[in-house]
């Protein structure tokens, strides 16, 4: 089954670790400007955004050596966190049912994400996601493209699936992932917002809104039982 494509962000989307970004952001903070963050501004302006973002809107205009030192320390941070804290730091609960799903129906999927590449060799060390990705096949920020908002990572990602952007479906966690998303004319958006936070309740940015996994493996379990049927009645108008 070949009708779609699926195209999952990673952070806050695979991996619910926004609460250990916060914190390594936050101590970054606390070392260097003397002061913490403010959570509610650091997730309504900054999540879902690449590093180098955050410490522009937070340190603002440091200069580039500045700015990589900073993202390279909360980087460091971040991983210590995730080591040090397992009952966080896994993939989300339902996903590999999800992956397995996709993986027996044939149906391409792939992971775009903000993350840099050895970010990213990380969670792949880490993860067990050679199980059902190729690692050289994922897209991570890698200064080739702007980051989201931008359409370009999705643009890239359906691209490297065969598909066009109308026939892929993205799952999201942040604002500004769909943002990119429907910049990029992606068909449908789903936003996972596990603590039920209604921040996006109206916005025309994303077509769904669901809890977990669970609750996206029964919508991708109904769109690939509507795709069969449909295919099936193909099948009998043309032998009418």
């Amino acid at each position: 089954m070949e009708d779609f494509a699926i195209i999952f962000d990673f952070n806050g989307t695979m991996l619910f670790d926004t609460p250990l970004q916060f914190r390594a952001w936050n101590e970054l903070a606390e070392e260097t400007l003397g002061h913490g963050l403010s959570e509610e501004e650091f997730l309504r302006c900054t999540n879902g955004r690449p590093s180098r973002e955050t410490v522009e809107y937070f340190w603002g205009d440091v200069g580039e050596a500045q700015t990589n030192a900073l993202v390279a320390r909360k980087r460091e941070k971040y991983k210590a966190l995730c080591l040090a804290n397992p009952a966080e730091f896994h993939l989300a609960d339902g996903l590999p049912e999800v992956l397995d799903l996709l993986k027996q129906a044939g149906v391409p999927f792939t992971i775009a994400t903000s993350s840099n590449p050895r970010s990213m060799d990380f969670y792949f060390e880490h993860l067990n996601l050679a199980a059902w990705f190729r690692r050289e096949a994922v897209i991570c920020s890698d200064h080739r493209f702007p980051g989201k908002p931008a359409p370009d990572i999705y643009l890239i990602a359906a691209r490297a699936l065969g598909f066009p952007p109308e026939r892929c479906i993205v799952v999201e966690d942040a604002m500004a992932g769909a943002q990119a998303a429907r910049n990029a004319g992606i068909g449908y958006v789903i936003v996972i917002d596990p603590e039920g936070s209604g921040g996006f309740a109206g916005c025309d940015q994303v077509d769904a809104v669901i809890g977990g996994h669970g609750e996206l493996y029964e919508q991708l379990c109904n769109i690939m039982r509507a795709l069969r049927v449909g295919g099936r009645n193909e099948q009998n108008d043309g032998q009418g």
